[in-house]
């Protein structure tokens, strides 16, 4: 699959996305096999997707899979032009994106995943590519988290400590 850079912004201002959203109720019922089925039945018509699963929670995480020319979530439209406008026909690619306040700084990982044209002619590899980088980002986000309520519940100690001291 290929396309211009002034046909993806074309696309984008359309909004011809084709976007599904799935839900977990915890990491531990997480399905990607319904997310892989969308993703290949969207990408097999030549049209841009945009699959995301939603891990309920009091910070929800989102794992999502995006065809795109280049590492911007389809939403940064505008972004994308800039980036994009007249670029010559290239290859679609498929990206894989984690939002958490506990996966990076910005809470934002986006890494490329490979060609839509490989992920369709190598699926079971570019598939397990695909699942082993979410579960390396969902571990990361569970260990952050972790270490996030420890140093607030250090800091509460400590207050607390500093409050009795000052009574």
């Amino acid at each position: 699959m290929e396309l211009e850079g002034n046909a993806l912004i074309e696309r984008l201002k359309q909004d011809e996305v084709v976007i599904k959203t799935y839900t977990a109720a915890d990491q531990s019922t997480i399905n990607l096999d319904d997310l892989f089925t969308f993703v290949t039945v969207t990408l097999e018509q030549e049209q841009l997707v945009s699959a995301e699963i939603v891990i309920s929670g009091d910070e929800p995480i989102h794992l999502r899979l995006e065809s795109n020319l280049i590492n911007l979530p389809l939403r940064y439209v505008n972004n994308i032009s800039k980036i994009v406008i007249n670029d010559p026909a290239k290859e679609v690619n498929l990206y894989m994106i984690v939002e958490s306040p506990f996966v990076s700084h910005s809470k934002l990982r986006i890494d490329y995943a490979a060609t839509v044209s490989a992920y369709l002619d190598d699926f079971d590899s570019v598939a397990a590519k695909i699942a082993n980088y979410f579960d390396e980002k969902l571990a990361l986000i569970n260990e952050n988290e972790a270490t996030a309520k420890t140093e607030a519940e250090n800091e509460s100690t400590e207050t607390e400590q500093q409050n009795d001291e000052d009574a």
